[in-house]
């Protein structure tokens, strides 16, 4: 029996990949055109659009099975199009994913291309979808969950997003550097970056640490563009993984990095501490620097619950 394709709606970030995204959806459209695929495109135009674009969707199509939405473009992208499809009531429409961006962490992690007329075409091939474990967090504060497929950062990894985001990307550009913001701003935080009061509560028990300086809750493998913070995390086992790492030295810090890159020893660093949970608690002492899917979050007190909970995926 012959498997019927889905119809496709591509959320379309442009700007994604520092503006290479916009020459890789074009080739992708001639891809689709060629092939005859049933497919609309929705183009973001400004931050957050594509939360309102997937929640429009799904609030018109949440009971429509012939739908899968494929968000093309980097990591913020797919968290705006996950976040969007779940505030629309659409958590049972299938999600796919084009990498067009300059991280593509979650393609790492669930072993997808990051070429994207290699993944378009792995996409085009999938018949059924595929349920993988998603994070979600709630500030104390806040009237709703968010959901995120990659990580939530406090602290070091976040004051890194915030500086490359924050200009570091576009000065870069003109060289085609722009991972190199990273690398940049990884250098320059570490000197300004403080220790912080961090409190940690997991199903099993309760953690205090006073001089945390990477705070990281994790649903993959990768952070910051393909560094492997948590290898055997698992899109599967329905927990999530928390990584806080305790301010040390800068020569003690290189070594950490290093083996983070390679070995994978971190892990077994006294400096590093491992927690793997269903739910988290974690509160901050004083108001820090946060990022999700490599997205600003506004530096504030945290006081954030975690759970996990799972949604379709359109991945072979």
């Amino acid at each position: 029996m012959t498997e019927i394709r889905p119809s496709f709606l591509m959320v379309v970030n442009v700007f994604a990949g520092a503006g290479k995204a916009k020459h890789i959806w074009q080739k992708i459209e001639v891809q689709l055109k060629e092939e005859k695929v049933d497919y609309r495109v929705m183009m973001t135009n400004y931050p957050g659009h594509g939360v309102q674009l997937a929640t429009d969707f799904a609030l018109r199509h949440k009971y429509d099975a012939k739908w899968v939405v494929v968000a093309v473009g980097g990591d913020g992208t797919l968290h705006e199009v996950l976040n969007g499809l779940h505030r629309g009531g659409g958590d049972q429409i299938p999600l796919g994913y084009i990498p067009a961006g300059s991280g593509n962490d979650f393609a790492r992690g669930i072993n997808l291309p990051t070429q994207p007329l290699v993944a378009l075409q792995k996409l085009l091939e999938v018949q059924h979808a595929t349920s993988l474990d998603v994070g979600a967090y709630q500030n104390r504060l806040d009237s709703h969950a968010t959901l995120f497929t990659n990580n939530v950062g406090i602290g070091f990894d976040a004051s890194v997003v915030h500086a490359a985001n924050a200009g570091q990307k576009d000065h870069l550009r003109k060289y085609h550097l722009e991972s190199g913001a990273y690398v940049s701003s990884l250098i320059k935080t570490f000197f300004k970056q403080k220790s912080f009061g961090l409190s940690v509560k997991t199903e099993q028990d309760q953690h205090r640490f006073n001089r945390a300086f990477l705070v990281t809750t994790t649903n993959i493998k990768y952070f910051g563009g393909g560094v492997p913070i948590m290898p055997i995390a698992d899109l599967h086992d329905g927990k999530l993984d928390l990584i806080v790492v305790e301010q040390i030295g800068v020569l003690r810090f290189v070594k950490l990095f290093g083996e983070m890159l390679t070995t994978g020893n971190h892990l077994k660093s006294s400096a590093v501490h491992h927690f793997r949970s269903q739910r988290l608690h974690i509160q901050t002492d004083l108001p820090e620097n946060g990022q999700v899917n490599g997205e600003n979050i506004q530096k504030q007190k945290f006081d954030l619950n975690f759970w996990v909970t799972q949604r379709p995926f359109w991945i072979s």
